[in-house]
């Protein structure tokens, strides 16, 4: 039994971080999860029964550790292998399991530095806001996800984003936790709770607070001030491969929606999901306006601008075909006046990684794309009923997510407003589309910009510059979303100036915490810990 107890608390810590994340959405969770993990792996505390692991019994309990938090945040990513690659499902499970042991190794890496601080004597909150922000900043993610997103539920306490992104807010988190644990783990030893760092987290919450209150407010003078559109979302809920059977039934309910909102609201756009248009369009339409595809597609009906998803034939200056995923915008008269290639690709979706360095894998997977990713994220102007020209950043799929290139995309844009046009039935009816949604909404705060989001099946949504959501759709159900965005411009955020900053400062406090020299590290350091033995 005492050997089982370290293995049952880390089981539970890693179902609290994963029901606080987004997704399952308890978010007061995220304040405490990872606790029960510190009181497993922390060298300097001695009560429970169990001796704490050295060498490579640390690095299996941590590495189960983050396999459990993972498998319960991306349980979803076998059933999207299966859609995505053809592959078998045992082979899919495979590959998932893959994926959650190479994701666990970002909670190994977390922990082991965290452990190294705290041997050499560095109190436990610290260490773990340093050890949790360097490893966002560095470890790759296949879906970037930071863990401060737990806290979308909470527009009051999201607002800091704006200063380094949802890091700010994995930092509150952890600065909670890191505190809650100091006073736990202190008291049980010594029968006194430490004052600084717990007064330390009571304080950055109440300016998270105050901060997000003062963005709040500031943040809705500006909306109230700007140039305000109306906007239109079609969501069809057409089946994950209906559409690609029958592409003109696609685009003939895409135009029906369209027709009913233009009717009832006179929107100043339209915007269409992620390959609505399930057919490849000559790459001409870039260079040229062709009244016959406008009236093969039935936008010359609507008499309304559109951003919608397609296929296109990109031929190169030298030549060379490619197929791309591209979204084009109209204008009233159904013209294509602008797109934009999807930069980020899915992999196994929209290719498949040394796939052409071994084509035959392809014939392995046929239902995986080869697709060429675009190069150029700039902004693509369109005119509204006042006649004014705007500019629109959109983000193709999980390009919403990826916030450096959204950071980069609006550096170069300088947009009135973020389009996001994707498709999560890929995904079934399962938590992925929400996670996806409110992964997105940080990208809102970042640049405090409106973002506006077309799913073919949900969850489509219009999110306001303090990443609220206005209008939302659900999952799998055929909705019309229309509402009032604000065409912002100006307002200038910390985080546009100088990007994830936190990570990079937790990255060197961690790093100085972990190598100090022996003669600078606290008096109550442990020896153990300077010849290795309590590392991993």
């Amino acid at each position: 039994m005492i050997r089982a107890r370290p293995w049952a608390l880390l089981v539970i810590s890693a179902v609290l971080m994963f029901l606080g994340f987004a997704g399952f959405g308890i978010w007061p969770l995220a304040f405490v999860g990872i606790i029960p993990a510190l009181f497993v792996f922390d060298p300097l505390e001695t009560r429970g029964g169990f001796e704490r692991p050295p060498g490579k019994h640390f690095f299996w309990r941590a590495l189960f550790f983050g396999y459990v938090a993972e498998l319960g945040g991306f349980y979803w990513l076998t059933n999207t292998l299966v859609d995505f690659s053809g592959f078998p499902v045992v082979v899919c499970l495979l590959f998932a399991s893959i994926f959650y042991l190479f994701q666990g190794l970002q909670f190994v890496a977390i922990l082991a530095l965290w452990a190294r601080a705290r041997a050499r004597g560095f109190s436990a909150t610290p260490a773990l806001v340093a050890a949790y922000l360097a490893s966002e900043t560095l470890f790759p993610m296949l879906f970037e996800h930071y863990y401060g997103s737990a806290f979308h539920p909470v527009p009051l306490l999201m607002q800091i984003a704006d200063l380094g992104g949802p890091m700010m807010c994995t930092a509150l988190a952890m600065v909670v936790a890191g505190a809650l644990y100091d006073a736990g783990s202190t008291w049980t030893r010594e029968r006194r709770v430490p004052k600084l760092w717990p007064g330390i987290a009571l304080a950055s919450v109440i300016f998270a607070c105050a901060y997000g209150a003062y963005r709040l407010h500031e943040t809705d003078a500006r909306i109230a001030a700007a140039p305000q559109l109306t906007v239109g979302v079609v969501q069809t809920n057409m089946g994950l491969f209906e559409k690609w059977q029958n592409p003109a039934m696609g685009v003939r309910r895409h135009v029906e929606q369209t027709a009913e909102i233009a009717q009832e609201h006179d929107p100043d756009l339209v915007v269409w999901p992620e390959s609505a248009v399930t057919y490849f369009l000559p790459s001409g339409l870039t260079n040229v306006r062709d009244w016959r595809w406008a009236r093969r597609l039935g936008l010359d009906r609507v008499q309304v601008p559109i951003v919608f998803g397609a296929l296109r034939q990109h031929v190169t200056a030298e030549g060379a075909e490619q197929d791309r995923n591209t979204a084009f915008v109209t204008d009233a008269r159904g013209e294509i006046v602008g797109v934009y290639d999807k930069t980020y690709l899915l992999a196994f979706g929209e290719y498949i990684p040394f796939g052409d360095w071994f084509p035959i894998v392809y014939d392995i997977s046929p239902m995986s794309g080869r697709f060429t990713p675009g190069d150029d994220p700039d902004a693509v102007p369109f005119t509204a009923r006042d006649g004014r020209t705007y500019r629109l950043s959109i983000l193709i799929c999980y390009e919403d997510i990826v916030s450096t290139f959204v950071r980069r995309a609006e550096a170069q844009g300088d947009p009135h407003l973020f389009v996001n046009i994707t498709n999560d039935s890929w995904f079934g009816d399962t938590q992925e589309p929400w996670v996806h949604l409110h992964l997105a909404r940080f990208r809102a705060i970042e640049h405090r910009r409106f973002l506006i989001r077309a799913t073919n099946s949900g969850v489509s949504a219009i999110i306001d510059a303090a990443g609220r959501l206005t209008e939302q759709s659900g999952t799998f159900v055929r909705a019309n979303l229309v509402g009032e965005v604000a065409m912002l411009e100006g307002g200038t955020t910390l985080y546009q100036l100088l990007g994830a900053w936190p990570g990079w400062v937790g990255l060197v406090v961690i790093a100085l915490m972990g190598f100090l020299p022996a003669r600078y590290l606290p008096r109550r350091a442990r020896p153990s810990a300077l010849d290795g033995s309590a590392s991993a």
